[in-house]
């Protein structure tokens, strides 16, 4: 089995399996027990940070960011079961064990000597019955630029992408909900605390906070519109992808006529009103490129697009620093201009102003 590969294993609540001589998360690897010990061999070297490594790197990223977000009780869902009693969550218990976390790389050099605490929180956070994640090529990224039939836009390719592959039961479901309807492929920004969520439980339209064409949950054929909602957000500190990370879903959603667009009607060259507005909408009918979906039956994640800051980096410290303090730089620059246009329409600053330069002459 491929280092990192993940499994699912039934009821198995370690499905993540490392290689054939690294222990499946809480319990000892039947393969590595068949493999006869070699007489004065150490134990394997660890592997690189490679593709496989970068699966269970992003599941830790995505969990870190919810753990970490202001609204953590709504974005941690589901949340580990040991680390609550009754309704009170322990949230700080939770995030002193997820800092303590050693890295990937470091985990597999400890494997004997990692605590037991550590496993079980690892092995749930990558824990999932239901999707496993896979890594892909960046050639499957030219696949989705023609299944959402994006332009020739300048905008930046992902520096990782991630294929959602969900287990049979979720197939069928999708399989008989869609039925005979075609696929529409879109993309769906969102902050990168919000991933955690989305991933387990899906999008929901409830949810959605930009309600100006109607309740739903919003999706865009341009990319850099959706990448105007998945702004940088502070992950895991020890990824193998960076901390700091930013996210882009690309969904399948099926062609039904709850997902309000602009589609022009059968044999015929005008819009179909019916699907370009979403009711009790404020904005009138929905824009060009964008889908609303009303039915959270109808939609669910095919792709991740992952951009991680570590991979732009900028070339000087100088700019570096005016990046970093870019917010308090523009506050000072905004009081500054405040000032100078609060004093030029002073009576009192403009006479001391021109009596000032009438005294040099």
């Amino acid at each position: 089995m491929d280092i990192g590969q993940l499994v699912l294993e039934g009821s198995s609540p370690f499905p993540i399996m490392w290689s054939s001589h690294v222990p499946v998360l809480g319990e000892r690897t039947r393969r590595s027990r068949a493999r006869p010990e070699i007489p004065g061999a150490g134990r394997a070297e660890p592997p690189p940070v490679i593709g496989a490594e970068r699966r269970p790197a992003l599941r830790c990223s995505l969990f870190a960011a919810a753990l970490q977000s202001y609204k953590r009780d709504s974005a941690l869902r589901p949340f580990p079961g040991r680390y609550a009693s009754g309704e009170t969550k322990d949230f700080e218990g939770l995030l002193a064990d997820t800092n303590a976390l050693p890295s990937l790389k470091e985990l597999l050099e400890t494997v004997p000597n990692t605590e037991k605490r550590t496993w079980d929180l690892f092995s749930w956070i990558l824990s999932s019955k239901v999707l496993v994640i896979q890594s892909t090529k960046k050639q499957e990224y030219e696949k989705i630029q023609e299944l959402t039939g994006m332009s020739g836009a300048a905008v930046p390719a992902p520096d990782y992408l991630f294929e959602i592959v969900y287990c049979d039961q979720m197939n069928t479901k999708f399989a008989e909900t869609k039925g005979e309807r075609d696929l529409i492929y879109a993309f769906h920004g969102s902050r990168l605390e919000n991933f955690h969520s989305i991933l387990h439980n899906g999008l929901h339209c409830h949810l959605n906070r930009t309600s100006l064409f109607g309740e739903g949950t919003y999706l865009t054929s341009d990319l850099s519109l959706a990448l105007l909602y998945s702004p940088h957000g502070l992950g895991w500190q020890r990824s193998a992808l960076g901390s700091v990370l930013s996210c882009v879903a690309v969904c399948e959603i099926i062609d039904h006529p709850d997902v309000k667009c602009q589609v022009k009607k059968k044999d015929s060259e005008e819009i179909d009103r019916k699907r370009a507005r979403v009711k009790n909408s404020e904005g009138g009918d929905v824009p060009q490129k964008y889908f609303v979906v009303t039915n959270n039956q109808l939609l669910r994640v095919k792709y991740l697009l992952v951009y991680s800051q570590k991979q732009h980096r900028r070339p000087s410290n100088q700019s570096s620093w005016f990046y970093t303090h870019r917010f308090a730089i523009m506050m000072m620059l905004y009081v500054l201009l405040l000032i100078v246009i609060g004093a030029s329409n002073s009576p009192t600053f403009v006479y001391y102003w021109h009596r000032m330069f009438d005294s040099e002459r």
